[in-house]
This record gives structure tokens, C-alpha cells and sequence, in this order.
């Protein structure tokens, strides 16, 4: 592989299943402990897709540093654009500085740049990666906000009727990450008029049952003026033991049948019957559904992370943020 020096580092593009012990080595000696299940999980998916891995090495040929891109399909109804996910940047204590980090992203831009099959780069970065992404040009377009829907039934019943929400019946699968229903209803539901990513299962696949989304379920919608139809919407939802709230990890609908209000407002009454207080759901504070979802009643938190692109093709044009649906399914926090 072709490499760049940069102080005592040497920066490379990696061939990840080569190197994979070396760069689980160094999130485990860097206290995560899950990295290692979570690399055998979703690595192997990534980099069968177009992924690719950057590995920084000392003066000795040790794995120092790392960092990945994911690939990602976004679509609505005019184009296609392909997108690279920045996660995982890691380095040892000892050569955990501003220039290395700068470093390592350069040279990965640099490579999702040369190889041309990449629109850009985003990623969800803490206030030490915001610090590291704007000189390399990254822009903020928007933040990654929670929301949260009280579940008393007054405050909810008085924002349903605000939303003009329509009825739905829902169907609830427990767990399954093969679950044919679920395959079903993501080959039926159409890209729609919103910017959004692909999903598949094997996409959920590299996320569910890890630390972050232990138990799951899915909720198939229909329109009941219309029964027996097609799926109308698919949600995925997420919850911790022992916790009050459901989160919302992700939802597809389709909006020539149903609107984010009537879909929201189904899946949060069926959270209340099941005894949670709360639904949260994470998205582009900027966007259409945040809109939303604070006329069903979401509260918008404070805790909330910029969303931050770099355009890597010349001449690539994004749609603007309000069209945009990302979720926490979206984000680098893996």
C-alpha cells in the first residue's frame, strides 16, 4: 500500500481483515472492551460494500492510530449519492495529538477522493473531532438533535389530535435479524421524496444485538382505511432493561400512504400500553421531520452532535438539510 509519513507515524490504507487483530488490539489496550465483537460484526459487512480502513504505525510498525469509512447509499426522488461514513478514530495515548489526528483524516480524504466512488464524507463528531474536521473543509450542515414524547396520555391524546393523526395498525416482530417480514417490507417501501439512506438487513445487521442496541423490535404500519395492504411504514426500536423509554433507532414510511405524525403517534401508543413513559428518536434538528415532530409533541433535548460533510466529488450538489431523514441509525456512534 502506498504511504505518507508524517512525523514519526507512518499512514496507510489498510487492508482490514488483514490487520484486524492488530486494530482490535488497539481499541482493547484503549478500554473498549466490545470493540472486538463489534468489528467481527459490522467490519467484514463494510468492506465487502466499498469500506476501507487507515492504520497509523510507529517508528517500531506498530498499529497506533485507525480510522474507517463506511459506505452509505443515500437516495430520494431525483438522484442517487454515495456517501462515506467517518468512524472509529483511535489512537494510543502517546500519539493521541491534533496533528496526527489531522494527519490521518487528510490522508483518508485524500484516498476517498483518488479512488472517485464517493459523493462525500459526513460524520457526527464531539467537540475534540469538531476541532479536527473544519481545517480539512468540512462544513456544518445541521446537528443530530434527540427529541422525546411524554407518554401521559393527556399530553399525547392532546397532539394527536393537533397532528391529525391518522390511524394505523401495527404488527410487532420481537428480535430476528432475518426476519423475512421485515426483508419484505424494505424491498416494498419506495425511496420517496426525502434524502435518506438505503437500509438492508444486512445493514441492521452490523448494528443490532451489540452494546448500544441489546434488545430490539420491529413495528410493520398499515393503513387501516386500507386492510390487508402493503407495509406502510417499518420502525425499529431499541430499549435498555430496566429503563422507561423507547428509543426510535430508525423508521421508513411511505409518504404517498402515511405521515411521520400518524407513524410516531401509532408506535407511541403502543409504548404506553407496554408501560414505557417515554419515545425519543434522533434526527436532523434542521429538517422537515423534526418540524414534525414537534407538532406531535417532541420536546427537542439539548444534547445533540453536529452533522458535518465534506463533498469529495467535484461539482456533487446535496439536497438542503430540511429534506434530509437521518436517525440515530445514521450517525457514527457505534
Amino acid at each position: 500500500m502506498p504511504s505518507s509519513r508524517f512525523v514519526a507515524l507512518t499512514i496507510e490504507l489498510c487492508d482490514t481483515a488483514t490487520h484486524g487483530e492488530e486494530i482490535k488490539a488497539l481499541f482493547l489496550r484503549n478500554d473498549y472492551p466490545t470493540f472486538p465483537a463489534f468489528f467481527d460484526r459490522a467490519y467484514r459487512y463494510a468492506m465487502s460494500t466499498g469500506g476501507r480502513s487507515w492504520i497509523a504505525r510507529n517508528g517500531q510498525g506498530s498499529v497506533v492510530g485507525h480510522l474507517a469509512a463506511f459506505p452509505r447509499v443515500f437516495r430520494d426522488g431525483t438522484q442517487v449519492v454515495h456517501g462515506a461514513l467517518l468512524v472509529d478514530n483511535l489512537f494510543d495515548r502517546a500519539y493521541r495529538n491534533y496533528w496526527s489526528a489531522v494527519e490521518l483524516c487528510r490522508r483518508a480524504l485524500a484516498d476517498l477522493r483518488q479512488a472517485g466512488d464517493c459523493d462525500f464524507a459526513y460524520s457526527d463528531p464531539t467537540l475534540p473531532g469538531q476541532a479536527l474536521l473544519k481545517p480539512l473543509g468540512f462544513t456544518r450542515v445541521g446537528a443530530l438533535r434527540r427529541f422525546v414524547l411524554p407518554l401521559h396520555p393527556l399530553y399525547a391524546g392532546f397532539f394527536r389530535v393537533i397532528a391529525r393523526v391518522e390511524p394505523l395498525s401495527a404488527e410487532r416482530l420481537d428480535g430476528g435479524l432475518r426476519e423475512p417480514r421485515v426483508a419484505e417490507a424494505l424491498r416494498a417501501l419506495p425511496p420517496g421524496a426525502w434524502f435518506r439512506g438505503d437500509r438492508s438487513l444486512d445493514l441492521y445487521a452490523t448494528r443490532l444485538g451489540g452494546e448500544n442496541i441489546p434488545h430490539w423490535h420491529w413495528f410493520l404500519l398499515r393503513a387501516q382505511r386500507h386492510p390487508g395492504t402493503r407495509v406502510a411504514a417499518l420502525v425499529l426500536t431499541a430499549h435498555q432493561p430496566g429503563e422507561a423509554v423507547l428509543r426510535v433507532v430508525d423508521l421508513l414510511w411511505d409518504d404517498t400512504q402515511v405521515s411521520p405524525a400518524s407513524v410516531v403517534h401509532t408506535v407511541a401508543r403502543s409504548a404506553r400500553d407496554d408501560g414505557f413513559r417515554k419515545l425519543s428518536l434522533v434526527t436532523l434538528a434542521e429538517s422537515q421531520l423534526a418540524r414534525s415532530l414537534e407538532r406531535c409533541g417532541f420536546i427537542g433535548r439539548s444534547d445533540a452532535l453536529p452533522l458535518v460533510v465534506h463533498l469529495t466529488r467535484q461539482g456533487v450538489v446535496l439536497p438542503p438539510v430540511r429534506d434530509w431523514v437521518l436517525t440515530y441509525f445514521d450517525g457514527s456512534g457505534w
